[in-house]
């Protein structure tokens, strides 16, 4: 099945967040986790229903699910989405070390 994906504004905040950490760091490597943040975002629009159940599916209704990826150090990242009907919607992007979200902070699952 191919999917439409929405990135939630909460999940674009968390994405340019994460980008002028790295940047300011490293510009490369912003530039490198920016185009790997986008190929995530590729993979969803056919194999979303395969990606597994997050942690935090646990706290809310639809399933929350994830899709996992790294930059070139190993550095892992996850999105945060759900599936309704042919439309992904990506609720969050989490970085290395982030704790688990909250059942409150997982409100736009809805």
């Amino acid at each position: 099945m191919t999917y439409t994906v929405v990135i939630l504004p909460e999940a674009e905040q968390d994405a340019h967040r994460i980008y002028r950490w790295i940047a300011e760091r490293s510009p490369r490597g912003a530039d490198r986790w920016y185009e790997r943040f986008l190929a995530a975002l590729r993979r969803l629009v056919s194999e979303a229903e395969v990606c597994a159940l997050a942690p935090e599916n646990e706290y809310v209704e639809p399933e929350i699910r994830e899709i996992l990826f790294k930059t070139q150090k190993g550095l892992r990242y996850r999105l945060l989405f759900s599936i309704e009907g042919r439309t992904v919607r990506v609720l969050h992007v989490r970085g290395p070390g982030q704790e688990l979200l909250g059942p409150g902070e997982l409100h736009d699952a809805h």
